[in-house]
């Protein structure tokens, strides 16, 4: 019996022993743990306080995990006036714009600003950041034609997450339809990161020339938000090079042609080459979802065009799904029209016309090629290959190649 309750006693003791044990090793760890915490802070604290870092500059530390910023990253908010608004409520214009001429890689504060009718002028050899909360927003004018963003003739210029807003429901005037969010024009090499572009008097976002001259070239758009701007959401004239990445473009209504995305050569010194459009979503868009003209590039000899969309996705446009035209009157547009569109894998709501493409041109160079389309009705319901295809609307004269490749 004593022999037993020894025993038992003894297990106790190591048990008890075992836990005192491991609560001390657990008191250490987090002793030290919380030591090293309380270190840290003093660390960042003491640098504050003994002014060999500023609670600003440890803020614009934070900043360097950004996209696009770096050590030499000028920030505007630095040449604002003191006791600046960031309501956006008050015209930093110039201030701005001698940032822009002076700085190479610029931060824009995580605010709203203001800025007039003259727009923004971004030049070559440029990288701007906008910050979370960052805005560019437009002071109600009555002109018809501007640029809230311009880059005209620029070269090398990249920005990361702008957010522009024009004028539209507070505009001062009722004509015309030339007022842009990002105008490029005669620019190469431009890139836009997650370009949000909204409610401006014409189109969001516009890609042309310098006086009726020449394209743009290398331009990569990415992941942007087109959204209720009176016009297009963005309006492509002339251009060798474009990538085209995941663009949202909806609600465009107010003046014709109200599209998503609208390829219009305006002159016979425009291109429309090496263009590649990836998984565009188009939505409620008075005109169409993306429409195609180039009929006005004819005129001075033979012209050729390189378009591909890949998984366009169109729901409820009023007139159709897409389109593409190039009627050229004779003798006046002498020339003739060659090249190839390629849409891939498309996915159309049926429209409120009914008709999800309509196909026009009186030149038998264009190839249209529409590979595994898939139209779906007002229930929701896809239509078969055979009732599709009798819902092309091929205009007045088809005598384009149009070549559908069906599921079947």
């Amino acid at each position: 019996m004593r022999l037993k309750t020894y025993l038992d006693m003894n297990k106790i003791y190591k048990s008890h022993a075992k836990l005192l044990r491991a609560s001390l090793v657990i008191l250490i760890v987090t002793f030290f743990a919380g030591c090293k915490k309380e270190e840290i802070f003093k660390h960042y604290s003491n640098e504050a306080t003994n002014g060999t870092i500023s609670t600003k500059q440890l803020k614009r530390n934070m900043l360097l995990s950004v996209k696009g910023v770096t050590q030499e990253s000028y920030y505007l908010e630095d040449a604002l006036p003191e006791e600046y608004v960031t309501d956006g409520t008050k015209d930093y214009t110039s201030v701005i714009q001698k940032v822009l001429d002076k700085y190479d890689d610029i931060v824009f504060p995580g605010f709203p600003l203001l800025v007039n009718d003259k727009g923004l002028v971004i030049r070559s050899n440029k990288s701007i950041v906008f910050l979370k909360g960052s805005e560019i927003r437009l002071k109600p004018t009555k002109l018809a034609t501007y640029d809230i963003i311009n880059l005209k003739g620029a070269k090398n210029v990249t920005l990361y997450d702008p957010v522009v807003i024009g004028d539209r429901y507070k505009h001062l005037g009722e004509g015309g339809e030339a007022g842009v969010g990002i105008g490029i024009r005669g620019s190469s090499d431009i890139t836009l990161h997650n370009p949000n572009v909204r409610e401006c008097w014409g189109d969001g976002i516009y890609i042309g020339q310098v006086n009726n001259k020449g394209y743009c070239k290398n331009i990569t758009i990415d992941n942007a938000y087109l959204k209720r701007n009176r016009r297009d959401g963005i309006s492509i004239i002339s251009v060798d090079g474009l990538r085209l990445i995941s663009p949202y473009a909806g609600y465009s209504d107010g003046t014709a042609p109200w599209c998503g995305i609208n390829f219009e050569a305006n002159n016979t010194a425009c291109v429309m080459n090496d263009i590649v459009v990836s998984d565009p979503v188009t939505v409620k868009n008075e005109g169409s979802g993306i429409q195609m003209g180039f009929r006005r590039m004819l005129g001075e000899g033979d012209k050729s065009i390189d378009v591909t969309i890949i998984n366009h996705r169109d729901f409820d446009s009023q007139k159709t799904s897409f389109k593409a035209a190039c009627f050229a009157q004779t003798p006046a547009e002498d020339g003739i029209m060659t090249g190839t569109i390629n849409v891939i894998n498309p996915t159309w709501e049926a429209p409120r016309s009914g008709f999800p493409l309509y196909f026009s041109t009186n030149q038998p160079g264009i190839n249209l090629l529409i590979e595994y389309p898939k139209v779906i009705d007002a229930s929701g319901v896809s239509l078969s290959d055979d009732v599709y295809m009798g819902l092309i609307n091929r205009g007045t004269v088809g005598l384009g190649k149009l070549k559908v490749k069906n599921s079947k």
